[in-house]
């Protein structure tokens, strides 16, 4: 009897309180359009702000590599793509060129840096 009463007590007070939700639509981050677009070989500069994450991602089955190349053409990053899989690079800083090799079509979304 004294574990129905502590089971129905709690129970019942989780369906009679009320459960209040808020939420505020200010942001002070800086907001990033959602850039998602294919690219094919060649080397893109983007005009993003702030340093961003992109979400990289091979739609065709040829292979290809990305690699990122700082202000003084030095490269930081270089990567073979894997087909049909998502992989992120993570703090791409304003003014880096993004170079894609190969015959690949490869698309790449921009999301703010955490």
């Amino acid at each position: 009897m004294l574990k129905k009463i502590y089971f129905f007590i709690p129970l019942m007070l989780f369906i009679t309180l009320p459960i209040n939700v808020t939420a505020n639509t200010i942001s002070s981050t800086t907001v990033i359009p959602a850039v998602s677009n294919v690219y094919k070989e060649g080397f893109y500069t983007f005009d993003n702000l702030v340093n961003v994450d992109i979400t990289v991602t091979l739609l065709s089955d040829t292979p290809t590599k990305i690699m990122i190349l700082d202000d003084e053409r030095n490269i930081e990053f270089i990567s073979k793509i894997p087909y049909n899989y998502k992989f992120y690079i993570r703090n791409v800083e304003p003014g880096q060129i993004i170079g894609i090799v190969g015959k690949g079509e490869v698309a790449l979304s921009f999301e703010p840096s955490k």
